[in-house]
């Protein structure tokens, strides 16, 4: 039966990875994502849930959530992009190559769920990875830089300028101080523009920041990490989108 009603908090789904982790003396495959997502969901009014990588059923998924939040994470394959596995066109001396390679299982869900969730007009809110994936989906592209400028440390604070003929600069303002995220030695980001998708967001040294689907109800990517933040400004945008969609449902 569907869940939704005029008292009902959207139900939110967050995407997630498969790693090991520990229960005492064992160790078992777990469904793992950071906490902080549930949390500003929850701040915010919305019901999180967590989902595991699971490339079938994204139809099915997208028929019971008000809305998707997709999680952080390790590199997207930059084959799925267009371009050869372990891309470093921007990195070719860097000596940091401990990063993990790509999970095809969760690129597989993640890549089949953005698909279903836009089809679906669902909501969608696309935090780091997220983004990549948002941004790849639409055809665009993805590549390595290395993490010198500011902004590239892990949970360090960064500036970032912003559309304000943009939904997110309407929300947010034409410029703020957001936390960011990131490898210290190197990271993944927006290359070329997926189609339908517009860059609204940009850090200091002019890399995207922040992007959004024309014609979607809400459809927006973003670098940074607003869960990490007091400011609930983007999920609590979020909520009333999902709200919004499921009403007319």
């Amino acid at each position: 039966m569907p869940h939704h009603g005029l008292m009902t908090r959207p139900l939110i789904g967050i995407t997630s990875e498969m790693a090991a982790a520990g229960w005492g003396d064992r160790v078992r495959e777990a469904v793992l994502a950071p906490a902080s997502y549930a949390w500003a969901l929850q701040r915010a009014g919305c019901v999180p849930v967590l989902l595991p990588p699971a490339p079938y059923g994204a139809a099915g998924l997208t028929a019971r959530l008000d809305a998707v939040l997709f999680s952080d994470g390790g590199d997207v394959d930059p084959r799925r992009c267009g371009g050869p596995p372990g891309d470093r066109a921007l990195a070719p001396d860097r000596a940091d190559d401990r990063a993990p390679a790509p999970d095809p299982a969760r690129d597989a869900s993640e890549f089949a769920l953005m698909r279903a969730a836009i089809g679906a007009g669902l909501p969608v809110l696309a935090i780091g990875r997220g983004m990549r994936v948002l941004n790849a989906v639409r055809g665009g592209s993805v590549i390595e830089h290395a993490g010198n400028g500011a902004g590239h440390s892990p949970r360090s604070a960064c500036e970032v300028r912003i559309s304000p003929d943009s939904r997110l600069g309407r929300l947010l303002g034409p410029r703020m101080a957001v936390p960011a995220a990131g490898p210290g030695g190197r990271y993944q980001a927006v290359d070329r523009i997926g189609e339908g998708l517009a860059a609204v967001a940009w850090t200091d040294d002019e890399a995207v920041a922040a992007v959004e689907l024309d014609g979607h109800r809400f459809a927006i990517g973003m670098r940074w990490h607003p869960e990490d933040g007091e400011d609930l400004r983007i999920f609590e945008e979020l909520r009333a989108a999902a709200s919004e969609r499921a009403a007319a449902a």
